[in-house]
């Protein structure tokens, strides 16, 4: 079953009216650039975007903006994964965007201390920026573009920042709701000297870890909700402490001085406008994947969402003075901490993620409720159309046990060689039966599991007790499922049928 398909996008951001400015754009191009043709035949002026990310959710909308506000004469050429799995990979992609690697680049703000320029340090102090909605108030703020202003000694300019997902502590060995949980372990960190010197306040050793980086061996890391059910951190990490806001990470959008000077003015300035008319949308984003992930890890009951209490917050705040005495040395920091702090008068913290928000996903019972099994062998699943070599791998075929329970599905494949689960929630319309994969895993030779966000459809058909499913044209409707007919060997769905090797976690379906 195990049908690779593709990620789920970002939701599409509002369209506002085009500048007039657009009859000025064109002109030279620089090193990177594609130099626009003759009014008769112009080429988009392409720039490219170095991102760490192994996705470009973050910046998809900035791109659409830069697209529709230059109607098509310019576009982002986002690359993604840039130095991925290095421990400083965003001092090397700095690097990378001065030497003319890239045109434009995105790093976050806490990065940036690493290469000399101090004047986002105040987006990082501990325990500062608490909430989305301060988090916007600041970047919509005259504070940000002074802020860039610190990128042009490295002949850089900055094009503006974009809002980032908040930080949380994540307990490996034991939680982090006080001061005193933090003693004597080793906390990873994401590339941050303000952090380091936090930790370094609370008593812990920081260790910098790199993007999906591995945690064997630390305590305890500061990372975000969608990080943690992307790189599945709460497989070691099992104590969230979620109302308990480190500082974000927002992404600070640069270009390479060869670049900016080689773009016209109005160029220029679609690229600034093009970040101040993606913050909502993307302020929006940040919190939505904030919500969905919280979900999903509240599905995988790996992972407990804790609460410090307010004796434990005020005890965290009294801790970190020392990093604020440090950052505060700096007149220009200094100011910048104050004017935030005065940002922040009416805004509440952010509520605390946690699993009572989570809505049960199906209450109903449907006509496929029940256990099913069936067993396909390689040669069963050679037989079937389309199938090539490399689809008969051993996590393919085998003993199948499906659950389908009022909305939600889990199933189980194993043979002598694999055994893999997937679980998600499921639909039926019609004829029409859709799965969608929240999580997948198990013992897989070849790597081959389902992948969350996966979306599998089928028509199906019931007689006697007999699901036959067939595929839909345009649609993923993987091999796997369509070799035989499906068996229902129970009208009750149970967890109890799935396989004791390799079973699904906790959770994922109803109770």
């Amino acid at each position: 079953m195990a049908c690779t398909g593709a990620g789920m996008a970002r939701p599409q951001r509002a369209v506002a009216a085009l500048l007039a400015a657009l009859a000025l754009i064109g002109g030279c191009a620089g090193p990177g650039l594609n130099k626009a043709g003759g009014p008769q035949a112009r080429k988009p002026v392409v720039l490219t975007l170095a991102n760490f990310i192994g996705y470009s959710g973050e910046l998809d909308g900035f791109a659409r903006e830069v697209q529709r506000l230059s109607a098509g004469a310019m576009r982002i050429d986002i690359e993604p994964r840039w130095r991925l799995h290095q421990v400083d990979f965003e001092t090397g992609l700095i690097g990378d965007v001065r030497a003319g690697k890239a045109d434009l680049g995105a790093a976050g703000s806490e990065a940036w201390a690493s290469v000399g320029v101090n004047s986002f340090r105040a987006l990082n102090a501990p325990l500062l920026i608490n909430s989305y909605a301060l988090q916007d108030r600041v970047l919509r703020s005259p504070v940000i573009g002074q802020m860039l202003q610190g990128l042009r000694p490295l002949g850089l300019v900055g094009i503006g920042v974009l809002p980032g997902p908040l930080r949380k502590p994540l307990g490996i060995s034991r939680p982090l709701r006080k001061p005193s949980d933090y003693a004597g372990l080793r906390i990873g960190t994401q590339q941050s000297r303000v952090a380091d010197a936090t930790m370094r306040a609370l008593a812990a050793s920081p260790v910098w870890f790199g993007s999906e980086a591995p945690v064997a061996g630390l305590g305890g890391i500061e990372q975000q909700i969608s990080g943690i059910q992307l790189g599945e951190y709460d497989k070691a990490g099992r104590y969230l402490t979620a109302n308990v806001s480190l500082w974000p990470r927002p992404l600070v959008l640069f270009a390479s001085g060869k670049t900016w000077a080689a773009l016209t003015p109005a160029q220029r300035r679609i690229l600034r406008q093009a970040v101040t008319g993606d913050l909502t949308a993307e302020t929006n984003a940040v919190r939505d994947s904030e919500r969905d992930d919280t979900a999903i890890l509240c599905r995988r009951g790996q992972l407990r969402f804790l609460t410090a209490s307010q004796a434990d917050l005020a005890a965290l705040r009294q801790a970190v003075q020392p990093v604020y005495h440090q950052l505060e040395r700096d007149p220009q920091t200094r100011h910048y901490i104050h004017q935030i702090e005065a940002m922040r008068q009416g805004i509440s913290p952010e509520p605390a993620p946690g699993c009572a928000q989570v809505p049960r996903l199906a209450g109903k019972a449907g006509p496929l409720d029940g256990v099913w099994q069936f067993t396909t062998t390689a040669a069963d699943l050679q037989a079937l159309p389309g199938v090539g070599q490399a689809d008969i791998v051993p996590e393919n075929y085998g003993t199948y046990t499906f659950v389908i329970d009022r909305g939600r599905f889990a199933f189980t494949q194993e043979n002598r060689q694999a055994c893999t689960w997937a679980y998600g929630t499921s639909t039926v319309t019609g004829d029409k039966f859709e799965w969608l994969v929240t999580d997948g895993g198990g013992i897989a030779p070849d790597g081959a599991v389902n992948k969350r966000g996966e979306l599998f459809t089928f028509r199906w058909s019931l007689y006697r007790g007999m699901l036959t499913l067939y595929p839909v044209k345009g649609a993923v409707s993987p091999n796997p499922s369509l070799g035989k007919p499906w068996p229902r060997i129970s009208a009750t769905p149970s967890a109890r049928f799935l396989s004791k090797r390799c079973p699904p976690p906790a959770g994922a379906l109803p109770p």
